[in-house]
């Protein structure tokens, strides 16, 4: 909130008044940094007051705080209200320039309100850090002075120390009879040397409490347990070759998209079934993991990051297969691709890495972290700012998170742990390589900016041509297209990954573009499209001979039936141990029926070394079903707030289109302001005898048609509303 000029800040008395004063880019700036308070949209500026002055968004403000304006709100907690900047330094005892400069962050995102030298804090921020700011009791009414302090201390036995030490950062302690009379002649237990010296006093009958002056001598002075920079961490190290990194960074990022196509098409192929938590079985996970060449962590790592960006979901029966959204994700160019896994990386709420932990599942419920996005977006923010080419250390990091959000360090997971994790999922995404920061990290802070046209360069070119080899293996010299690799997946088995692959043709490849629909001339036709060199003649050969074998079988349904055109593969088909357990018999010459499912008859004849071809009711050959597809998840519609220029604008046409209040609203608006930023106001009203009475009170409460406030005398008074006259504020006053 720094810009207003002084003369209409000085005379605000309430937050209210004071967010009053805010230029529309200053209200922005409230909305940017607070964005819970622009949805929904606030009618007038009133009533972002209130919305701000909530336990609620408070805390939400509070818990983004770095330890900084987090210790500097905290004393502001402890000392009383108002107090200035100086009040400030010389508790935190710092520099008044670095207390000055978080007082205006603070007062930004309207946590305080006032002059330097008047400052009022927000009312749900003192409560936030009750009961003992800092570890500090109240101020005491008679405090010790430090010689006093000091020769209490020498009349006092050394065990009395061990109990200071236990009360030096949280001041009451449980005692019984804690109000008994103790003079220092009688004194014996160091409760009662502490109590005969007023070095501790009672709270209560069961409660003692040390008081703010003794604790802050025996402390040295410090506010703090640790002390506490005003400034973070800068991340530093050696610094590499940016082009260099980058490459590499793009090499990984490329990786990464061509590892989830393999899994989305290894899910489609075989659909692996998931737990009734939701989470992947140990088995699968690590069978993917061969097929992508990885360990665990990595493959889960890809099956998580496809799952959030919703290009595969749970299916029928609780199988995990690609959605509608992989095959549209796929058939965009590389750039595209990775700057959607990224997006949905940086929104996830997960930590992805504790999904492979023991004794948790890829895709499990142990992983959901509601504070993860916030953590994920600082490291990468840290990272951007340290500058493309820099090599940051982990014990560096960790340090710069835990100044930028102490939140993290207080959550139940071990930070150093999951930053880990995310430093990996960093390198595997590209925004870090060969230990350093790519350019990629800061690129992807830019959400509403396309991938800067040196870095979408870097992903490699698609190519349309495939070099087929003599030893049944076809070379990609680059990425394919999505509808090149699916079909020639189809017709050969992808024997390794990266920005090209070998891929191999077998009886069993050709046979499932058969199964497909596929015939032996567009088989051909294919290859002869699609390969830079002409088809060598052991793949021809293995084509046709495929074709000649497959449909000799022919499977339908009645339950199922077979026509055999060999009547020695039909005898030996009756004769197969397994021919009992279908219910296979003899219908006709060339004509098997059986009890069992056509799938299950499909499964048994593969086994038996045939390729059966599978009929509809009309005996025409079928093609095999189209690829099968999970619908894509709905996710919760998150409420997107009005930008906050947007939202400013907003807000003041609505302050000013409000319609005058009539003096009884107007009464009741002042009286529901003080009560919510607990500041005194001047009430005049008619007294129970008539007569008419003026009197400064701080609003408590309102409702059933009454007031309840304190007095300057701490007495507790109520005042029916109807008969109040005026409020305004108390001259000289808060």
């Amino acid at each position: 909130m720094n810009g207003p000029p002084v003369n209409a800040r000085s005379r605000a008395r309430t937050l209210t008044e004071a967010l009053k004063s805010l230029s529309k880019r200053q209200l922005s700036d409230l909305l940017t940094v607070r964005p819970d308070l622009s949805y929904p949209l606030p009618g007038d500026v009133t009533e972002l007051s209130s919305r701000a002055a909530t336990a609620t968004s408070i805390g939400r403000a509070m818990e983004v705080l770095n330890v900084w304006l987090r210790l500097v709100a905290e004393a502001l907690a402890a000392l009383p209200d108002p107090s200035s900047v100086a009040d400030v330094a010389e508790l935190l005892a710092t520099d008044a320039r670095a207390t000055k400069t978080a007082v205006g962050e603070l007062r930004r995102r309207a946590l305080l309100w006032g002059e330097n030298d008047q400052l009022h804090l927000v009312r749900g921020v003192r409560e936030y850090f009750e009961p003992y700011p800092g570890g500090l009791a109240p101020p005491s009414p008679r405090p010790l002075t430090a010689t006093q302090i000091d020769a209490a201390l020498a009349e006092c036995a050394d065990s009395v120390h061990t109990l200071l030490e236990r009360l030096l950062w949280s001041p009451a302690g449980a005692v019984r009879n804690a109000e008994r009379r103790v003079d220092a002649a009688g004194a014996r237990s160091p409760v009662e040397q502490l109590l005969a010296r007023q070095l501790l006093r009672p709270l209560d009958a069961d409660t003692v409490i040390l008081p703010r002056e003794v604790a802050l001598r025996l402390r040295g002075g410090r506010f703090a347990a640790e002390p506490v920079s005003p400034v973070p961490p800068e991340l530093t190290g050696p610094s590499r070759d940016g082009v260099l990194v980058d490459r590499a960074a793009a090499g990984a990022a490329f990786g990464l998209l061509h590892d989830v196509e393999l899994a989305a098409h290894a899910l489609a192929d075989v659909p692996h079934r998931l737990l009734r938590t939701g989470g992947l079985g140990a088995r699968d996970l690590t069978a993917l993991g061969r097929l992508l060449s990885t360990d665990p962590a990595h493959a889960g790592f890809v099956l998580e990051v496809a799952a959030v960006t919703g290009l595969v979901a749970p299916g029928p029966s609780l199988t995990l297969l690609p959605t509608p959204d992989y095959d549209r994700w796929a058939d965009r160019d590389a750039a595209d691709r990775w700057r959607t896994l990224v997006d949905a990386w940086l929104r996830g709420a997960r930590h992805y890495s504790r999904s492979t932990e023991p004794g948790a599942h890829v895709l499990g419920p142990e992983a959901d972290a509601p504070t993860a996005p916030v953590l994920r977006r600082l490291v990468v923010e840290l990272l951007a700012g340290a500058g493309s080419g820099i090599t940051v250390e982990p014990d560096d990091l960790l340090a710069a998170v835990n100044w930028h959000y102490p939140r993290a360090a207080r959550s139940d997971t071990a930070l150093a742990s999951v930053l880990g994790g995310i430093w990996r999922e960093a390198g595997w995404l590209g925004l870090v390589s060969l230990g350093a920061v790519s350019s990629y990290a800061s690129a992807v802070l830019a959400a509403d900016l396309p991938l800067p046209r040196p870095l979408a360069e870097l992903f490699p070119a698609p190519v349309d041509q495939i070099v087929v080899q003599a030893d049944l293996t076809a070379v990609a010299p680059g990425p394919l297209p999505y509808a090149l690799a699916s079909e020639l997946r189809l017709l050969a088995d992808q024997e390794s990954r990266g920005g090209g692959g070998v891929y191999r043709f077998s009886a069993t490849s050709v046979r499932r573009g058969f199964e497909a629909g596929w015939s032996s001339t567009q088989v051909h036709r294919w290859l002869e499209q699609h390969s830079a060199t002409p088809i060598p003649q052991p793949l021809a050969y293995l084509i046709d001979d495929m074709a000649r074998q497959y449909g000799s079988i022919r499977v339908g349904t009645a339950v199922s039936y077979l026509r055999v055109e060999d009547p020695a593969h039909a005898t030996a088909l009756l004769a197969h141990p397994d021919a009992r357990v279908l219910g296979l018999r003899t219908l006709a010459a060339g004509v098997l029926v059986a009890t069992a499912e056509a799938s299950d008859l499909v499964a048994f004849l593969r086994a038996a070394g045939h390729s059966p071809a599978v009929e509809d009711a009309d005996g025409s050959t079928l093609s095999a079903p189209p690829q099968q597809r999970a619908a894509s998840p709905r996710r919760p519609g998150v409420p997107v707030p009005m930008p906050a220029v947007e939202a400013a604008a907003a807000i003041v046409a609505g302050e000013r289109s409000r319609p005058a209040l009539t003096p009884v609203e107007a009464n009741l608006r002042e009286l529901e302001l003080a009560a919510g930023e607990a500041v005194p106001v001047r009430v005049r009203y008619v007294a129970a005898d008539g007569q008419p009475t003026e009197r400064d009170v701080q609003p408590v409460q309102l409702g059933a048609g009454m007031l309840r406030a304190v007095d300057a005398a701490d007495t507790q008074v109520a005042i029916p509303l109807a008969r109040i006259s005026s409020v305004c504020p108390v001259p000289g006053g808060r």
